[in-house]
């Protein structure tokens, strides 16, 4: 077998049996064979168990099951997604956003997954923020205002805590007014609120942004369905879109 050792390795083994011939003489000598066939196993031990634990990660997250029983595929979910979602602060407030809004808990994940990776401190080029990316109130902004309260994107972006209260209350306004009712209703209402629940047609602008405006500002949508970059988006759009990225 071919072994390869990294720098750092060569002077672990070379402390170590250097150490372990100072401590183990008893006027005798180790020969220079003796330390190479000790280095020898001790590679292959490195070997074995760096591949034990490579093994032990991969298949200890393969899945995750929600509160309802619900399994979801882990295999495209980074490492640290994964600590969050063995986070015990997220996974109760997890729980708590989804018996509020009647939206099971991967589907909730799915669409952090797709916003943020499932990183709750990440910040984009715009000064977005956490797992369903909090934009700010204006351009360079710092706040964001929901139901008539402003809080600090910074204070969301670094607690944990505050960031999933933030969201069950942005999200519980959203059901409450009867816009969420479904996995997809929940994925539009995050990205534009006003048109939730609406019909396929409906045309995604506002008194102030054209539609070809809107469609310009957020290209990845024409992009993956294949549309030109200035094409009006409708909510027909955005249900497309949620499937074929895999929220669904």
């Amino acid at each position: 077998m071919k072994i390869i050792i990294t720098e750092s390795q060569k002077k672990v083994l070379v402390k170590k049996y250097l150490n372990e011939q100072d401590s183990n003489s008893n006027g005798g000598s180790i020969s220079l064979g003796d330390i190479g066939r000790q280095a020898l196993d001790y590679a292959k031990n490195l070997i074995r168990n760096k591949n034990n634990t490579d093994s032990t990660s991969s298949s200890k997250l393969t899945s995750h099951t929600d509160s309802s029983g619900n399994s979801l595929d882990m295999s495209t979910i980074s490492s640290k997604g994964q600590e969050l979602l063995n986070n015990p602060t997220f996974k109760t407030k997890l729980k708590e956003i989804s018996d509020a809004i009647h939206i099971d808990e991967n589907s909730i994940i799915k669409i952090m997954k797709h916003e943020s990776s499932l990183n709750p401190s990440v910040k984009n080029n715009i000064g977005c923020v956490g797992l369903i990316q909090f934009c700010p109130d204006k351009p360079n902004g710092t706040t964001k205002t929901i139901n008539g309260k402003k809080y600090s994107l910074e204070d969301i972006r670094t607690n944990l805590e505050t960031q999933m209260n933030v969201i069950k209350e942005f999200w519980l306004s959203g059901y409450n007014s009867g816009k969420i009712k479904k996995p997809t209703d929940l994925y539009i209402f995050n990205f534009f609120p006003v048109a939730a629940g609406k019909s396929d047609n409906y045309v995604l602008q506002t008194n102030s942004t054209s539609a070809e405006t809107i469609a310009k500002s957020n290209p990845i949508f024409n992009k993956t369905l294949g549309k030109p970059i200035s094409t009006p988006l409708t909510v027909g759009d955005l249900n497309q879109y949620y499937q074929q990225t895999g929220m669904a």
